[in-house]
């Protein structure tokens, strides 16, 4: 993956929710869940809709000076490596003024836990088709009845 390469979450496998500014992200097919950084957040908003990390760095240095095009780089690559991110099927546009205005300071980073693996691959969303209508089936794909 090089920096132009246009990346997007990896859904239906990967959830997000912001709390207090920080996201936390859980992959359903590994049962890893992870804390990002405010700065973190942040570029995951911006690169989350399939957009490449040297588009969303030209991005930040047009509307706030900043040059992030080296840590952008990185954290996407750990997105990439995390399996948090796929490459996009295409590219998304570009970020809204409104996107950018209040963009944190400091490293963009992510934390990743274990600790609640076991639990989170025992919960029932596990059995479902997330890709079509959502009715559960099998590990092997086939589709499970309701038992009596």
């Amino acid at each position: 993956m090089t920096p132009d390469t246009p990346i997007a979450a990896a859904r239906p496998d990967v959830i997000d929710e912001v709390f207090d500014g920080e996201a936390v992200l859980v992959h359903l097919r590994t049962g890893y869940y992870y804390a990002l950084s405010p700065a973190g957040t942040a570029f995951w908003r911006l690169l989350a809709p399939g957009r490449s990390p040297a588009a969303v760095a030209t991005a930040v240095a047009g509307a706030t000076g900043r040059d992030e095009a080296e840590a952008l780089a990185a954290f996407a690559a750990k997105l990439v490596a995390e399996e948090l991110a796929v490459p996009a099927a295409a590219p998304a546009p570009e970020p809204a003024a409104e996107e950018l205005a209040a963009l944190p300071a400091g490293e963009p980073t992510l934390q990743r836990f274990d600790d609640m693996q076991d639990l989170l691959m025992l919960d029932p969303i596990h059995d479902l088709d997330l890709d079509r209508d959502g009715w559960p089936v099998g590990r092997d794909g086939t589709p499970v009845e309701p038992s009596s």
